[in-house]
């Protein structure tokens, strides 16, 4: 948000009846013609020496705190503003300028009662019920920021920088609706003004008009904000009107000349993901960690992609990295056990699992993790335990069911393990794994017949299905 506090340029009324005042106005019209042309710090030497010399004059006072605050001397164009309205208390502009003044200072309360004062004078003075309002937004009371905001706006409602600073007041109270009005209004009035446009496109992108989101935010880059946060949020209009390939394109663009913005590197890295690109999406989170060493939402995305393309070493690296930064998050551990997983080791993923399990034990998924990698150890007995507690809470759990099946088989207990592949497949019948397990217990069974039938329909669900094969072709005797 773009923001202004208007000052007014004094305009000199004097009296020239005397001949010291001729001469007070005659060196004050100098100072004058000097700002006038362009030579600030001639004007506020001659000023200040002027106001020296004829400190009682309030025209002079005022014009010495004027140019003392656009010379960013705020303090001093304070000292003399004051004087000013002491010596003129009905004095409109010398008031408006003391407001800017303690603006300028960091004086809030000060800014108030200045134009309070103004109001009270004249209480449709624009000046000072804009500034109110940027007061007042300033100090987090959206609200009272609207109250003065629609009362300078009924005075003139043409004025942009009022009809954006309102539409952020909006904003902050989530009325994102009325916003997207105040900032469209304010960008029609001064289309030269990049950040009205910007304001406009992030208002519809909120309301998720994307396609009016697109059009603000082009214009906002065509009128010279090359800001991250505006290519940012042209890219999720973009993906939102549903053109990846455009948002992807301006993030690749961005990127290309060495972005040291570590959020376009991370939005590339999404969007590479979203496309399939393993290997450019890993270089972009890279560098994203590269600016940003410790960005948590990097690393696990990282990780994470690492873990799908098989590079458990590397993934095991990254989340070992974020379980440092981040000892707390049960995501973490997680990721990390399985990419120990990957590796084969599954004795320091289990022990990961179990952590995990002591601190939440109505994880159900990460139990059968457990559950597993305990089978996978030779731990019959820690991996039935496991699997026996996720199923008093989820009777009809395949997973579960098919671990004791596997179990039993192991321990050579077929009648045990034919019931608890029967219960997998009833709870899942389209898995493929739990239908050749229930095939292998029957054959030990001697219920050959009934193993074919579940291996044919085993290689119906997943013709690629090798073991399924080989154990048919056996069973056929081919």
């Amino acid at each position: 948000m773009r923001r202004r506090f208007s000052l007014f340029l004094i305009l000199l009324a004097m009296a020239v009846s005397a001949v010291a005042q001729s001469s007070v106005s005659e060196r004050l019209r100098v100072v004058i013609d000097q700002f006038k042309g362009g030579d600030l710090a001639g004007a506020v030497a001659a000023v200040k020496t002027l106001a020296e010399d004829a400190g009682n004059d309030s025209d002079v006072l005022q014009w010495a705190g004027y140019l003392h605050l656009q010379a960013g001397e705020g303090r001093a164009a304070v000292g003399y503003l004051e004087r000013a309205v002491t010596l003129s208390p009905s004095n409109l502009e010398a008031w408006n300028n003391l407001g800017g003044a303690y603006v300028s200072v960091g004086d809030a309360s000060g800014a108030v009662r200045a134009y309070t004062r103004c109001l009270e004078l004249d209480a449709r003075f624009f000046d000072a019920l804009y500034n109110l309002g940027n007061l007042r937004l300033d100090a987090g009371d959206a609200r009272g920021a609207i109250a003065y905001y629609d009362r300078a706006l009924a005075v003139r409602g043409d004025d942009a920088f009022c009809l954006n600073n309102a539409g952020a007041a909006h904003t902050a109270l989530g009325d994102h609706a009325k916003a997207a009005g105040l900032f469209s209004r304010a960008a029609a009035l001064r289309p030269d003004r990049a950040v009205f446009l910007k304001n406009a496109g992030v208002s519809q992108l909120r309301l998720k008009s994307y396609g009016d989101a697109v059009r603000y935010l082009e214009r906002a880059r065509s009128a010279g904000d090359t800001s991250s946060e505006t290519a940012l949020a042209l890219c999720e209009a973009y993906r939102g009107a549903g053109d990846d390939a455009k948002a992807l394109g301006l993030l690749r663009e961005l990127c290309r000349g060495g972005s040291e913005d570590a959020a376009l590197w991370y939005n590339l890295g999404v969007m590479e993901a979203d496309a399939g690109n393993t290997s450019e999406s890993i270089a972009a989170y890279e560098r994203a960690l590269v600016l940003a060493p410790t960005d948590q939402d990097s690393l696990t995305n990282l990780g994470l992609i690492q873990l799908r393309a098989g590079r458990y070493a590397d993934a095991e690296l990254t989340f070992m990295r974020l379980s440092g930064l981040a000892p707390g998050s049960i995501d973490a551990r997680l990721n990390l056990a399985a990419a120990k997983y990957g590796l084969g080791k599954v004795g320091e993923a289990v022990e990961l699992w179990k952590e995990v399990i002591r601190a939440q034990p109505s994880r159900h998924d990460v139990r059968l993790s457990l559950a597993h990698g305990l089978y996978v150890t030779g731990d019959d007995a820690g991996a039935k335990y496991h699997y026996s507690q996720i199923l008093l809470g989820q009777p009809r759990n395949a997973e579960a069911l098919n671990g004791l099946g596997l179990v039993a088989y192991r321990a050579g207990d077929m009648t045990e393990a034919e019931k608890q592949f029967r219960a997998a497949v009833a709870a899942d019948g389209r898995n493929a794994g739990y239908l050749n397990n229930l095939a292998v217990t029957l054959e030990r069974l001697n219920k050959k017949a009934e193993a074919i039938q579940l291996l044919r329909r085993a290689l119906e669900i997943r013709p690629d299905y090798t073991e399924a094969r080989r154990n048919l072709d056996r069973l056929e005797g081919r």
